[in-house]
């Protein structure tokens, strides 16, 4: 569990901040979050099921990617004051085990008067360089 909690608050951001982390997704992750959320569709689950449909092994759950989304919200940045209120994603690439990922976020714009800001998201493999999704958050604080 992370220890360290940002607390940016709304004052501390501006338009243009930028805020990144990498994280590599392991066979643990993705058999973790198929036992948490019942998704064991064999895309996910299955070498041989994901090859016949043109992939290159299991797919990672499109949702465990979002969940990296809602860990950057929830402690890294801003952290401990905000809360999502929308949440738009666009998927364009499959993740794959063992993939490093990027996942990069910039803010775009900033309301303080009703206390939320717009935040763009991108996540991207490492390894190939390919944006696997681009996402438009809209986070409301708390204080």
């Amino acid at each position: 569990m992370e220890t360290n909690i940002s607390e940016y608050e709304i004052k501390d951001l501006f338009p243009g901040q930028e805020f990144s982390f990498t994280k590599k997704i392991s066979l643990s992750d993705v058999d973790m979050f198929a036992k948490l959320t019942g998704d064991n569709s064999p895309i996910h689950m299955e070498s041989g099921f994901a090859r016949e449909r043109g992939f290159k092994d299991r797919v990672v759950h499109g949702g465990l990617l979002v969940g990296c989304i809602s860990h950057l919200i929830g402690t890294r940045f801003p952290g401990k004051n905000p809360i999502i209120q929308t949440l738009e994603v666009k998927f364009f690439h499959p993740a794959y085990i063992g993939d490093t990922l990027k996942i990069h976020s910039i803010v775009d714009q900033i309301s303080e008067s009703v206390a939320t800001v717009i935040l763009k998201l991108a996540i991207t493999n490492m390894g190939t360089g390919q944006v696997l999704l681009k996402s438009k958050i809209q986070v409301g604080f708390t204080k």
